[in-house]
């Protein structure tokens, strides 16, 4: 994977868990007190991804050219891994809607 396909696909599902919470942050007002504990949990592990995502983008963002040939790999796998478990938290979250 080039860099630049990389910090596009990563600014992307940045963009798109960073949307995705404020709009769960705005439905959290309109979920019954049963579901609210579980998903406030939920939404917590979303904005801990967000968190995680954001950090390592700053730390990709310092990496000599040099490095990039070989840390790319691990970062490949660190957004697979970041998206799977954001997709996850989310839906799970916003079941609680049904």
């Amino acid at each position: 994977m080039k860099r630049n396909d990389f910090r596009e696909k990563a600014h992307s599902v940045l963009d798109e868990i960073m949307d995705n919470i404020a709009e769960m942050e705005k439905k959290a007002g309109s979920i019954s007190e049963d579901v609210k504990h579980e998903y406030d949990k939920k939404l917590a592990r979303l904005k801990e991804i967000q968190k995680d995502l954001s950090t390592k983008l700053d730390d990709y963002e310092t990496i000599t050219e040099g490095r990039w040939d070989v840390v790319k790999d691990s970062f490949g796998d660190f957004m697979d891994k970041v998206y799977e478990a954001w997709k996850e938290s989310y839906h799970k979250a916003k079941s609680s809607f049904k």
